[in-house]
């Protein structure tokens, strides 16, 4: 069989380009000692320098990712799904997490080191809740293939914590993975929207993000930097591309009217000939009869077209946007959500 007849008999979404990871940033883990060869692999490195099962050094031998998951789902701050392989169910493929909300200092404690206990009897403060949002991403498969596909969930509504700026720049998307139908949203949101003063802190492509549940995929891999011998994790993104952006786009211009402005009407034609017709010179008393029926007749005319403006223009005031989705429909509750990504890609 010819390559071209074999590609024909393969799924359409097989056949569609896929969206490439980007890098996104890096996080500095340790410097390579002597003992180690900076051109070893990788994976090899960490499993010698990292705890069995982990993929950092933890502060406590109890704090391992389990601990952390706890801590982000018993606050009820983020719900995480496995996502498991059909036909080997004990392999996690990847995750998909969904934001309900990010816990400030005050709402979590009056005092950031006081301590609260999860259902594990295990104590923690707002340190760990923020190092949670960190190490939870933590999590790898054996062949360094897992990924997360991070959503904010039509629940959130809290505003951002200062230090979550951070976190974004670490873990959220890049400007080059979004389409340029989403840049056009976001910089007419942009132009629209009203920011609270807290919100100016915050990139428009966050609050566009969170506000109208535009997912993205993150992974991570080791790499060294050979020549100063760092030896690094590399967290990568992706465009979901599954994703339909005219599925928003619809209540970006709901929430954000746009209001047409009517041009200026030109007189017309038929207007110059009315305004001749009704000159009074050599008219005779019957002519002047007909013509004061005919101006009667144009000003009640030009009343109705008043109210018809006046009600034209109530019409661009701001509608009420529709209820949002509880998720996009296409992948709610779908053993794959990630139906248009190729597991077998790098």
């Amino acid at each position: 069989m010819i390559l071209s007849q074999f590609a024909l008999q393969l799924p359409q979404h097989l056949l569609k380009k896929l969206s490439p990871y980007l890098p996104k940033s890096n996080s500095h883990l340790f410097i390579l000692e002597p003992i180690y060869d900076c051109h070893s692999d990788p994976v090899a490195i960490a499993k010698d320098y990292f705890p069995l099962g982990f993929h950092y050094m933890p502060p406590s031998p109890y704090k391992s990712l389990k601990y952390y998951r706890d801590i982000l789902i018993e606050t009820q701050s983020v719900e995480i799904k496995p996502i498991r392989d059909r036909d080997h169910p004990e392999i996690i493929l990847y995750h998909s997490m969904y934001i309900y909300k990010i816990l400030r200092q005050e709402s979590f404690s009056s005092n950031p080191y006081e301590l609260k206990i999860l259902q594990s009897k295990l104590q923690y403060n707002y340190s760990d809740y923020i190092e949670a949002w960190y190490s939870i991403f933590l999590h790898q498969s054996e062949d360094f293939r897992h990924s997360w596909f991070i959503n904010f969930d039509n629940k959130f509504k809290s505003s951002f914590p200062y230090w979550f700026l951070h976190w974004w720049e670490k873990h959220g998307p890049v400007d080059e993975i979004l389409s340029v139908q989403i840049h056009e949203l976001i910089c007419y949101f942009t132009q629209k929207a009203k920011f609270s003063k807290l919100d100016l802190f915050f990139p428009k492509q966050l609050l566009f993000i969170a506000r109208y549940k535009v997912p993205w995929i993150l992974k991570w891999s080791y790499k060294v930097t050979k020549d100063t011998r760092v030896f690094a994790r590399q967290y990568s993104v992706k465009w979901w591309d599954k994703f339909e952006v005219d599925s928003i786009a619809k209540y970006v211009y709901n929430d954000f009217p746009q209001v047409a402005v009517p041009p200026n009407p030109q007189p017309t034609s038929s207007t110059g000939s009315t305004r001749s017709s009704l000159s009074i010179e050599g008219k005779s008393k019957a002519e002047l009869q007909e013509i004061a029926r005919q101006l009667i007749i144009q000003a009640s005319q030009m009343n109705d077209d008043e109210d018809n403006d006046s009600q034209s223009s109530s019409s661009c005031l701001p509608m009420q946007s529709p209820a949002k989705p509880k998720r996009w429909a296409n992948y709610e509750d779908s053993q794959d959500p990630y139906a248009a990504y190729d597991l077998n890609s790098d």
